[in-house]
C-alpha cells in the first residue's frame, strides 16, 4: 500500500475530530449574564473601611466606614459622627441618600474638613468595582474612588 493512502483515512479521521471539536466552541449559544445580585452578596452586611478618598489619605486615628445593610440602609463612622440613610444597589449602580450625621465629638479643622467631604463625595456615589476585598465607590464627575476595603491597615502597610 502507498504511503500516501496509508495515511489518507487516519488523516481524514483526525480532520473530522478537530473540525468538530473546534465547531463546538464556536456556536452561537449566548453566555448566561454574570449574577446581577453577585455585588450585593459581596458588599452588603461587610464593614468598609475608607483607604483612600478619592486620592486623599485619609487622616486621624479614627476609622472611617461604611456598612450597606441587607434593609436597604447605610450606616458608618464619619470620623467625628456617625451617619446614616438609604440607599438602592442594582447590579453595579449603587446610590446613597438621605444621608445624616451626628457628632460624636469635637475635632480639628482637618478631620472636620476630611468628614465634610466623605459624607459629600458618599452622597455623589454613582456605582462600585469589587476586586476581592476591595471595593472603589466611583463618583460620576471624578476620576478617582473612594478605596475600601473589608480589613483595617496593618502597622506596617
Amino acid at each position: 500500500m502507498p504511503m500516501k493512502e496509508r495515511f489518507a483515512a487516519p488523516l481524514a479521521v483526525l480532520s473530522l475530530v478537530l473540525v468538530l471539536v473546534l465547531g463546538v466552541g464556536c456556536g452561537s449559544k449566548e453566555v448566561a449574564p454574570a449574577n446581577p445580585e453577585a455585588a450585593r452578596d459581596q458588599v452588603v452586611g461587610k464593614t468598609w473601611v475608607l483607604h483612600s478618598l478619592a486620592g486623599r489619605n485619609v487622616v486621624g486615628d479614627e476609622q472611617l466606614t461604611l456598612e450597606l445593610r441587607p434593609d436597604g440602609t447605610v450606616a458608618g463612622h464619619a470620623g467625628c459622627a456617625v451617619f446614616s440613610g438609604t440607599y438602592t444597589l442594582e447590579g453595579a449602580t449603587l446610590h446613597l441618600s438621605s444621608l445624616a450625621a451626628v457628632e460624636e465629638k469635637i475635632c480639628g479643622p482637618s478631620q472636620d474638613e476630611q468628614q465634610y467631604t466623605y459624607l459629600s463625595f458618599l452622597g455623589r456615589v454613582a456605582s462600585l468595582k469589587l476586586d476581592g476585598d476591595a471595593l472603589d465607590l466611583i463618583m460620576e464627575e471624578s476620576a478617582r474612588p473612594l478605596e475600601f476595603s473589608t480589613s483595617a491597615p496593618g502597622l506596617f502597610w
